[in-house]
C-alpha cells in the first residue's frame, strides 16, 4: 500500500528577519518570544499532492543528508541554498507517511526507510542551514543579526518523525533544542533563543534542562531591559505615568522569571542552578526571606563550586541589605574561598570591611586583591552569570553532528 502524503504541524515562527538592537529592543523581543512560543503548531503551506514514493525520500535529498551525515556538513549546507521547497515539501509529506505507518506497525517494512535516511542528520542539516542564515555570531556593541528561516519549520516536521519512529528521540531532542536555544542566546537574538526552548518544552514539557534554559533567557532578558530613571518631585504627570508603566512592565517580567524557575524546580529538584536563580529573583523582587532560603537549599544539596560560590556570594548581599554585616562579611569570604582570584568577592569583602568601620583592612584587602587579579586564567562565575552556557550550545550542536556519523 503506498504511503499517503499528509501534513503535520509545525511551529508557528515568525516568518522573515529582524535586525534589532538587543538592548533597545529587549521588551519587544521578550513579548515577541512570548506571543510565538505560544502560538498554535501551523502546519506547512502545501501545494499540489506530491505523488507517492514506494520508497523515501528522493534520491537528491537522500544523498545530500547522507553526505551530511558523513562529514561534508558545509557542502550540504550550502548546497540546501537553492534546493526547490516544492521538491523538499513532496519529500517530506512521503516521509511523514512512511513514519506513519512505521508507528502504526513496528515491524512493517516501511521501517526500511529509516534505516537509509537519517532523521537525525536531517534535522542538524536544516538547523545548521537556520543558524548559517539567521543567528550572527556575537559581535559588540553591533546590532544582533536574529531571525527565523524557512528551514524552521522543516526542523519541527522531522522532529515529529523522528518521536514515532525513534525509541531515543527524546534524548536526542532535549539535546538538540537546548543547543539550538543556547545558540541562539550566544547570538544574542534572546527572542529566539526563548522559541526554540519554547519549541522543544511542547514535546518535552518536564525537561528540567530545557525548562532551565528558557528560564536563563528570560532571565537576561529581564536583567538587560532598560531600568526608568529614578522618581522626583518635579516630574510632571505624565512623566510620572510612564515611569510607573515602566515599572510595573518589569516588575512583571521578573515575575514570569520567578514562575519560570519555580516551573523548572518543580519539573525537576535537581536542578540546583534553577534554585539559586530563583534565590536572586527574589532578592531583586523584595523578598529576602524566600530568597535567602532558596541560596541556602543550594549551598545544602549542591556540590557544584560554581554554584557555592554564588550563592555565598547572593547571600552575602542579602545579609548586608539587611544591615547585618558580620553574616554579610562571612558570606562574602566563604566565597572567596572558594575562589582565592575572585574580584567581586574581594571587592565585596573590602566593602563590607569599610561599611564596619575598618577602612585600613578594607584598603589592604582590596590592594592585594588587585596585585593577585593579574594571576587569574578562568572568567569568574559571578561575570559569566546572565550568558551561563550560551556557548555550550555550539558545542552540543557539534557533539550531535559527531553522533550521526556512519
Amino acid at each position: 500500500m503506498p504511503p499517503v502524503p499528509r501534513q503535520c504541524g509545525a511551529i508557528a515562527f515568525e516568518r522573515g528577519r529582524s535586525r534589532i538592537p538587543i538592548v533597545r529592543s529587549l521588551v519587544i523581543a521578550a513579548a515577541a518570544a512570548f506571543v510565538v512560543a505560544a502560538s498554535p503548531l501551523q502546519p506547512m503551506a502545501s501545494a499540489a499532492p506530491c505523488p507517492p514514493a514506494r520508497v523515501p525520500p528522493s534520491a537528491e535529498y537522500l544523498s545530500l543528508v547522507t553526505g551530511y551525515a558523513s562529514g561534508g556538513h558545509t557542502a550540504a549546507v550550502l548546497a540546501l541554498d537553492g534546493w526547490d521547497r516544492d521538491r523538499l515539501r513532496c519529500d517530506l509529506d512521503n516521509l511523514q507517511a512512511a513514519a506513519v505507518a512505521v508507528r502504526r506497525c513496528r515491524e512493517c517494512e516501511d521501517r526500511i526507510v529509516f534505516q537509509k535516511f537519517s532523521l537525525r542528520a536531517a534535522m542538524l542539516l536544516h538547523a545548521d542551514r537556520e543558524i548559517l542564515e539567521q543567528f550572527g555570531p556575537p559581535v559588540s556593541e553591533q546590532q544582533a543579526r536574529c531571525g527565523t528561516g524557512t528551514d524552521a519549520p522543516v526542523i519541527e516536521r522531522l522532529a515529529e518523525m523522528l518521536l514515532m519512529v525513534d525509541r531515543e528521540a527524546k534524548t536526542f531532542l532535549s539535546r538538540f533544542y537546548v543547543g539550538m536555544a543556547r545558540h541562539a542566546h550566544w547570538s544574542h537574538c534572546l527572542a529566539h533563543a526563548e522559541l526554540w526552548a519554547r519549541a522543544g518544552l511542547k514535546r518535552l514539557p518536564r525537561d528540567g534542562t530545557l525548562l532551565l534554559t528558557a528560564g536563563i533567557v528570560t532571565e537576561t532578558t529581564a536583567f538587560l531591559t532598560v531600568v526608568p530613571a529614578p522618581r522626583t518631585p518635579v516630574m510632571p504627570p505624565r512623566a510620572v505615568r510612564q515611569f510607573e508603566a515602566q515599572t510595573e512592565k518589569i516588575k512583571g517580567l521578573w515575575q514570569r522569571v520567578r514562575r519560570s524557575f519555580e516551573g523548572t524546580l518543580a519539573a525537576d529538584p535537581e536542578q540546583h542552578e534553577a534554585r539559586l536563580r530563583l534565590g536572586r529573583v527574589l532578592w531583586r523582587l523584595r523578598q529576602p526571606a524566600p530568597a535567602r532560603a532558596s541560596l541556602e537549599a543550594v549551598l545544602s544539596k549542591s556540590g557544584d563550586a560554581a554554584l557555592q560560590y554564588l550563592a555565598h556570594l547572593f547571600l552575602g548581599r542579602i545579609h548586608e541589605d539587611a544591615g547585618e554585616l558580620a553574616a554579610a562579611e562571612a558570606e562574602y569570604r566563604a566565597a572567596l574561598e572558594i575562589l582565592p582570584l575572585s574580584q567581586p568577592a574581594a571587592v565585596a569583602v573590602s566593602h563590607v570591611l569599610l561599611l564596619r568601620g575598618d577602612p585600613e583592612g578594607a584598603s589592604e584587602l582590596l590592594g592585594f586583591a588587585l596585585d593577585q587579579f593579574r594571576l587569574r586564567t578562568a572568567v569568574d562565575p559571578y561575570n559569566r552569570y546572565p550568558m551561563t552556557h550560551s556557548a555550550e550550545g555550539r558545542a552540543t550542536l557539534a557533539e550531535l553532528r559527531r553522533s550521526v556519523a556512519p
